[in-house]
């Protein structure tokens, strides 16, 4: 599934960062419990949810979803 998928990819690119959910909340704007869901794979994303947490990790949008 996709949304398995986007939940691995950004859980490994936060920790990449030594990140917590935390801070990529604050850095992303996106809530600590959407990202949650997200790394989860409970949240199906939007594209804005998913352009946020690409902008704060710094790694392209296709990192995550591919």
């Amino acid at each position: 599934m996709l949304s398995t998928t986007i939940g691995v990819n950004v859980r490994m690119s936060r920790l990449e960062l030594g990140w917590s959910q935390e801070r990529l909340a604050f850095a992303s704007g996106v809530c600590v419990r959407t990202i949650s869901a997200v790394e989860c794979g409970t949240a199906n994303p939007t594209s804005d949810v998913i352009e946020s947490l690409a902008w704060a990790l710094g790694v392209p949008v296709s990192r995550l979803v591919g």
